[in-house]
């Protein structure tokens, strides 16, 4: 899952920057039109503009899905990075942890906080602020799993890096030496609350 790491800014396709967002995005199958729902995307945030990008990895799976989808006669589906056992996709995935994580961490992308912005996110599993204050201070929203409980749970840590340009990958053979520190761990529903308190509003 960490290799699906996507950069929060890119180019539109109208050629303007590109935030990433996910959108329902159309497809041509053999029987007829079909969509799917939360594909990652980079647009421009303008109203008026009907154009999007998709990133590389992004345009691939959505290829395979859509063969997917012609071999189950389906024309909803959605997007996820891991097909189920099975290798086919039923519709009530719309409403599976995977695909909700994934939208759910795409919302930040591009975010601009009072006192930290979005530099990263790794959809579903985990998003990257920077602090605004000091630019070698770093917070990180990370995804914990706990199957005993109920609720999604994400851990908030903090670390400093001089890293120039920072990567989940050299994040996470970085991290194996340490350096976090954990602020403390919230629910899903606290999270937008929690990042309020701590960085201020955001635009």
């Amino acid at each position: 899952m960490f290799d699906q790491t996507l950069d929060p800014i890119d180019t539109c396709g109208c050629g303007d920057t590109g935030y990433l967002t996910t959108r329902r995005v159309p497809v041509d199958l053999v029987h007829g039109v079909g969509h799917i729902e939360n594909v990652p995307i980079y647009h421009c945030r303008s109203k008026n503009c009907p154009e999007f990008t998709l990133p590389p990895i992004v345009a691939r799976r959505v290829d395979t899905i859509a063969e997917e989808m012609e071999s189950t006669a389906l024309t909803e589906s959605v997007f996820s990075w891991v097909a189920p056992p099975n290798q086919t996709f039923d519709p009530l995935l719309r409403a599976n942890d995977q695909s909700h994580l994934q939208a759910f961490t795409l919302q930040f992308s591009g975010r601009e906080y009072a006192d930290a912005h979005v530099v990263l996110v790794a959809p579903g599993q985990a998003v990257f602020f920077q602090s605004t204050i000091e630019e070698t201070e770093y917070y990180l929203l990370r995804l914990e799993e706990d199957k005993r409980s109920e609720e999604i749970w994400f851990s908030f840590l903090k670390f400093y890096s001089d890293e120039a340009f920072l990567t989940f990958e050299n994040f996470l053979e970085w991290s194996e030496d340490g350096h976090l520190k954990e602020i403390g761990r919230i629910t899903l529903d606290e999270v937008e609350d929690a990042l309020i308190d701590e960085f201020g509003e955001w635009e």
